[in-house]
């Protein structure tokens, strides 16, 4: 390959990502949360829903508020097939490649090999309700 392509090829990725990066930031800025801190657990109230990460791994600060966006969006605070699914399609659409929706009904009382497969993930308590975003491995022999 020619040091003409490999550089095109690298400027064209840096590209996509920086126009992923600008969808995200544009997602996640239709909410300004109120950050809640009660001595190390830090809460953000949106207008529907109270939220606060309960567990997380492989995740920054952005991906995890462009994905408490989304839920603040979809989510009806019980277990709702079309929401979720709603939460899945836009994260995918978002962030590409597979990911999966776990709906608890207490969320600190939750378990999943899923967590242990992942790249990354984040399990929410929202407003009482626990939400795990996970993205799907992709090395299948795990």
């Amino acid at each position: 390959m020619s040091l003409k392509l490999t550089i095109l090829l690298v400027l064209l990725h840096i590209s996509i990502l920086h126009c992923a990066s600008t969808a995200v930031q544009k997602y996640m800025s239709k909410f300004h949360p109120q950050i809640i801190r009660e001595r190390d657990h830090v809460s953000r109230k949106y207008p529907k829903h109270l939220m606060e990460v309960t567990l997380s791994s492989g995740m920054n600060e952005e991906t995890i508020l462009f994905i408490e966006a989304v839920i603040e969006e979809n989510f009806t605070g019980r277990f709702d097939t079309d929401s979720l699914n709603k939460i899945q399609e836009t994260v995918q659409g978002y962030l590409g490649g597979y990911w999966g929706i776990q709906y608890y009904e207490d969320p600190y009382m939750f378990a999943s090999t899923s967590f242990r497969r992942s790249p990354s993930f984040v399990v929410l308590d929202v407003s009482g309700n626990g939400v795990a975003v996970v993205k799907e491995s992709i090395n299948t022999s795990v």
